[in-house]
């Protein structure tokens, strides 16, 4: 019997690594990723797919193979039957894993990094379910199909990187990225970041996660705030006096988001702690699918 070759051994021992790196939020992801139901990723454009998408006059050229006589006789003219285009795509998929993510407060049941991570997987589920070639931003290695290259990604998303937003890389044009944050740093930086991907060709879907404590500041009288990962603090003698501004301030900042994602082409999906994962999970596969603009869905939340 031959033996395998010391780097099918090593591919191996990686995916083993992987499938043991994160089962519990692996298997979530599968389990939410499932109640979607998939779809082949139709592009829009005429090509070798197998769904209609329109008719068109017979003109020079053309193959006599692809006539509707059908729809020809019922007319005075000879018209070809086209299909879309159906080819499979790349997606990246990338959550921030730094200290700020870790905050949890007593409004939601998990940590906006527990559930980002299971967001991004779940996504590269559906993607990976639709024979899509998928890879973790940010990761060293290349995209790739099926269930190893799944478990690559979970292993990369288990882990803890503390760079900040990514930076553009490899990836091909008419791919599609999706990146999960809650997208707190000041906007010319992420705008620095975006548009060098954007720049190269990929399609965007921002996804921004908030614990709703963030948004309502729910506290009163006296209390400490302490920056994650960072020696900030600041003590409020009076918090409910700072709410009304603190509101409008967050408020700007994800409307400068919105707008953003807006002047990339890009999309702005927001998704709160407290919500079940798969309310954000259909509209977002949509979104990265490309099935929104066939049936008129907004771009931006």
């Amino acid at each position: 019997m031959a033996q395998a070759s010391p780097a099918t051994h090593r591919l191996a021992q990686a995916g083993e690594g992987a499938s043991l790196a994160l089962p519990p939020m692996l298997v979530r992801a599968e389990k939410i990723a499932a109640t979607v139901i998939l779809g082949v990723h139709g592009r829009r454009a005429a090509g070798p797919g197998e769904t209609f998408w329109q008719y068109r006059p017979y003109g020079f050229g053309d193959s006599t193979q692809r006539i509707d006589w059908h729809k020809s006789a019922q007319a005075d003219r000879v018209f070809i039957r086209e299909n879309e285009w159906e080819s499979a795509n790349t997606l990246w998929v990338w959550c921030n894993t730094g200290p700020r993510m870790a905050f949890r407060s007593h409004l939601a049941p998990e940590t906006k990094l527990d559930r980002a991570r299971l967001l991004a997987l779940a996504l590269a589920s559906l993607a990976a379910r639709a024979h899509e070639r998928i890879g973790a931003l940010g990761s060293p290695r290349p995209p790739g199909y099926g269930r190893l290259a799944l478990l690559r990604v979970a292993e990369w998303l288990g882990q803890r990187h503390d760079e900040g937003l990514p930076a553009a890389g490899a990836q091909q044009r008419r791919a599609a990225a999706v990146l999960v944050s809650d997208f707190l740093e000041p906007l010319e930086e992420v705008r620095a970041r975006l548009s060098a991907i954007a720049a190269a060709g990929v399609s965007g879907h921002i996804v921004q996660i908030a614990d709703p404590a963030e948004e309502t500041l729910p506290y009163d009288g006296r209390v400490e705030f302490l920056g994650l990962g960072s020696p900030l603090k600041y003590l409020a003698k009076k918090s409910e006096a700072l709410r009304e501004d603190y509101i409008k301030a967050y408020g700007a900042h994800r409307e400068g988001l919105k707008q953003l994602a807006r002047g990339l082409g890009w999309t702005f999906t927001l998704h709160r702690t407290d919500d079940a994962p798969a309310t954000a999970l259909l509209p977002l596969h949509m979104r990265v699918s490309g099935a929104d603009q066939r049936h008129g869905v907004r771009g931006v939340s």
